[in-house]
């Protein structure tokens, strides 16, 4: 099912799939308290959204959610990226990091995720695909969301930035 904003589409799909039904004690629910849009991109017809939910035990789980708009102008929900719970370990490197999920290749392109900075200032990030197509975007809060119109091949090239503009550190992302 669709619908003529974005975001609720969002908090519906995810509502639906991750959440209780009404709670019986206060009548609302679950997913008017639990969801939280962090950061967005947006090109003609499609969007990310980076979101943020809460458990009943407080742990917080993160996606990057895609969505598409119809040939009548609602949005469908299509894919969505996580990485589990936040906080827990990923990979163990002492360099920036872009952890990322994603999905949409070749033609429909998307990724997100956090930022490990380790104190090294990293600003933006980089990425390079196969066949050459190159996005970018700048780190907020510690998150990167990528969009393109552009075709985008395996493998992909995530390059670290810090403030200065130097390349801190390079890795294979979405592999």
């Amino acid at each position: 099912m669709a619908n003529p904003d974005p975001k609720q589409e969002i908090i519906n799909k995810l509502s639906r799939l991750l959440l209780p039904r009404a709670s019986a004690s206060d009548g609302k629910k679950e997913g008017e308290r639990t969801l939280r849009f962090l950061k967005e991109r947006c090109i003609a017809g499609r969007q990310i959204h980076f979101v943020l939910f809460e458990d009943k035990k407080g742990q917080q789980i993160h996606f990057t959610c895609y969505v598409e708009q119809n040939a009548v102008g609602d949005w469908q929900f299509r894919g969505a990226a996580g990485d589990g719970i936040t906080g827990t370990p990923g990979p163990v490197v002492e360099q920036g990091w872009a952890n990322l999920g994603g999905g949409g290749m070749p033609d429909h392109f998307y990724a997100g995720g956090y930022v490990a900075d380790y104190g090294l200032d990293i600003t933006h990030v980089r990425l390079i695909a196969k066949n050459g197509t190159v996005i970018e975007d700048t780190v907020e809060n510690g998150i990167v969301l990528f969009l393109t119109d552009q075709p985008v091949a395996l493998p992909i090239e995530a390059e670290i930035y810090d403030r200065d503009g130097k390349l801190v550190y390079k890795h294979r992302v979405l592999s």
